[in-house]
């Protein structure tokens, strides 16, 4: 198996690589056109001033007059690019010079062309030209492209690396907030899809196949629903219904869940799953834990006390004909009523027929209640944690 990274490495580790790339290949690229740009410069400043030398003793070179021809060498070498310059006769002999001291990193090109007037060769001409300054004026541009450069790879890749590591601890906070496996990946996308998986059934009847699905119901039977209407005015009673309310939606968005017509002084909600597993059965307990301990943080906040048992029962229930799905979800509703009213408050019972005790001690702690039937007694320590991140992230949503 391929070794995972986090983003905050792999993000910039790519800017930093496409960087890289960029700047082999335009470095090539700028180096090249430079050493081209740099010849052609060289070839036209020679090619130019050897002409105009010639042109300047030619006359002189004719009549004899070394004087001038002395003069025009010595104009010509002013240019700090020429190094020397030199006339020589049809014979080959020296006619006048002019040198000056080069530089020690000086690096000459010769050109010469030959004098002629009227098809009569009277001499030739050579020079040296210094290809060192023009060669390092195209170097210093390679030279401020490659300092642009890499201000702007070290920024890129530092910007790179500060929104990469607020993207990874945001997606470590957010999948931490979920319910599933508490091991924890080196990649984030992973670690999360990881959370998710479990919570991507649908919430609709859209989309379910004629064989149907396996249905966990629960019902939250408030024992204490009467007392409750004898002691506060129908107001506050409606507002802490609407509170109820509000909490239950809030954790079946989390986990998936469904809310479904239930009866006087009961919740009732499903979650469903494509087959008989027990994560599905630990989505269904996680989703009732949470949802009651946030209930109970309600009632302390409000004053008010809530005695709830929650009832789970599971079953496959068919997706067709519709009055078939209906009829199973009665059922369920049925055994779940019927469960929460043997239990006390406070209780959350599974009834299972699909598991054992020892078969669902892997997911969380049980007592047995009766037959098929186990209450909840707690989840392992990993597990435990994880539920009290999402316990508050829910409560600080919903109170």
């Amino acid at each position: 198996m391929h070794r995972q990274y986090s983003l905050a490495k792999k993000l910039p580790a790519l800017v930093l690589s496409l960087c890289l790339i960029l700047g082999v290949l335009s470095w090539a690229l700028l180096s090249s056109h430079a050493n081209q740009l740099s010849q052609e410069t060289l070839q036209e400043i020679g090619e130019l001033t050897i002409n105009q030398l010639v042109e300047l003793v030619r006359g002189p070179l004719f009549n004899g007059d070394s004087i001038s021809i002395q003069v025009a060498l010595q104009k010509v070498t002013e240019d700090k690019t020429i190094l020397d310059a030199s006339v020589y006769d049809i014979g080959g002999q020296l006619v006048a010079q002019s040198k000056k001291p080069a530089p020690d990193s000086a690096i000459a090109v010769s050109f010469d062309r030959n004098i002629a007037l009227q098809d009569t060769q009277a001499g030739k001409v050579i020079i040296s030209v210094d290809s060192q300054p023009i060669e390092q004026r195209y170097s210093q541009l390679l030279s401020n492209w490659l300092l642009l450069w890499a201000v702007f790879t070290l920024l890129s890749t530092y910007g790179c690396y500060r929104f990469a590591e607020q993207l990874s601890r945001r997606l470590r906070l957010l999948t931490n907030r979920l319910p599933g496996s508490s091991e924890s990946l080196d990649d984030e996308m992973a670690s999360l899809e990881l959370r998710l998986q479990p919570l991507l059934s649908k919430s609709s009847d859209e989309g379910l196949t004629d064989t149907g699905y396996y249905c966990s119901l629960i019902t939250a039977t408030i024992k204490n629903r009467h007392r409750l209407e004898g002691q506060l005015n129908r107001q506050n009673l409606t507002q802490l219904f609407e509170k109820i309310d509000y909490c239950t939606l809030r954790t079946l968005e989390l986990y998936a869940g469904q809310r479904i017509e239930g009866g006087s002084g009961s919740i009732n909600f499903y979650i469903r799953s494509t087959q008989v597993s027990k994560q599905h059965l630990l989505i269904c307990l996680m989703a009732i834990y949470s949802l009651q301990q946030v209930l109970e943080r309600l009632s302390e906040d409000l004053g008010i006390e809530l005695e709830i048992c929650w009832a789970l029962c599971s079953n496959n229930i068919a997706s067709a004909p519709l009055f078939r799905h209906h009829e199973g979800l009665d059922k369920l509703k049925a055994a779940t009523a019927a469960l929460g009213d043997e239990l006390e408050k406070g209780a959350i019972a599974v009834q299972s027929a699909e598991f054992d005790i020892e078969q669902l001690s892997s997911i969380a702690r049980f007592l047995p209640f009766k037959e098929n039937c186990y209450v909840l007694q707690g989840f392992p320590e990993g597990r435990q944690l994880l539920l009290e991140k999402q316990i508050q992230h829910l409560a600080t949503i919903c109170l």
